[in-house]
């Protein structure tokens, strides 16, 4: 496998990263994924904006090399050989020599991009696969959910308690209100409208959520970006999941209830599915 490392491509194995970088010892850092169909990125411009935005909330320095980030990332696509791949590109405040809260002015970022294939959605070919199942938990990561940081942990850790059943997806909330999934933004359909999350502090603001809002606006649907309740979104006719990777894909399993099941030509998530066109 090839990666590159702050302006070389090498060999995974030949790469090397000090243990003394912020991004190792403090998470400090950003990270970014962008899928990639036959070397042509999906959303590149989006996602290279975004990525720009969370360096910026960071008070990270944007490195030069992203000038350059669409011929880097076509550079490996050729070199892992994957027809279809996602990028994951990292970028960390930089190595300091001594571990410290307050970072020197004058170390450089850390650019790190790997690639690994990525397989079509599955309900492309097979719209009547089972859906994905989801659970429902209280929100307790922290407060600039809209920043892409390296630091997930809140977002992992309910994944790895042995306690609790093995679900597809986490969906977080607070206050009686919907946020997002641990890896995913949410969509639901309801009384014929389709309902998505705000935008606030604590939503990421996905790239292929985006995406979907400004193709449905296109259409007769009536598309809102508000606040959804949590008895709203267990009273929904279709939950969706989107995100770079996943495209969208439908939920069937909310905790312990399953969703009305029906002929899936008759889903309107199949329609949507529809705008991807790779």
């Amino acid at each position: 496998m090839w990666v590159f490392l702050n302006g070389r491509i090498l060999r995974e194995d030949k790469a090397r990263i000090s243990p003394l970088d912020r991004g190792f010892t403090f998470a400090d850092g950003v990270y970014e994924v962008i899928p990639s169909y036959n070397n042509k990125r999906f959303l590149f411009e989006e996602h290279l904006t975004r990525l720009k935005k969370s360096l910026n909330k960071l008070f990270i320095p944007c490195p030069q090399v992203l000038d350059e980030l669409n011929s880097i990332l076509s550079e490996l696509h050729k070199k892992n050989g994957f027809k279809n791949q996602f990028f994951y590109i990292q970028i960390t405040r930089g190595v300091q020599d001594i571990r410290s809260h307050e970072a020197e002015s004058e170390i450089l970022p850390t650019v790190f991009i790997t690639s690994q294939n990525l397989d079509l959605n599955p309900y492309r070919n097979n719209p009547d696969k089972k859906g994905l199942s989801v659970r429902l938990e209280e929100d307790i990561r922290w407060t600039r959910c809209d920043i892409k940081t390296t630091g997930l942990t809140g977002n992992i850790l309910s994944s790895h308690d042995p306690s609790k059943s093995k679900v597809d997806e986490i969906i977080f909330h607070k206050n009686g209100i919907i946020n997002e999934g641990s890896k995913s933004n949410v969509f639901i359909l309801i009384e014929n409208s389709i309902l998505t999350p705000s935008l606030d502090q604590n939503i990421l603001p996905g790239i292929t959520r985006d995406f979907i809002i400004e193709k449905l606006r296109g259409t007769d649907l009536e598309v809102l970006e508000t606040e959804v309740s949590l008895d709203q979104f267990r009273s929904a006719e279709e939950i969706w999941l989107t995100s770079s990777t996943k495209e969208i894909q439908p939920v069937q399993y909310l905790d312990d209830f399953e969703l009305p099941r029906r002929n899936s030509q008759d889903y309107l998530w199949l329609e949507v599915l529809n705008y991807f066109n790779h």
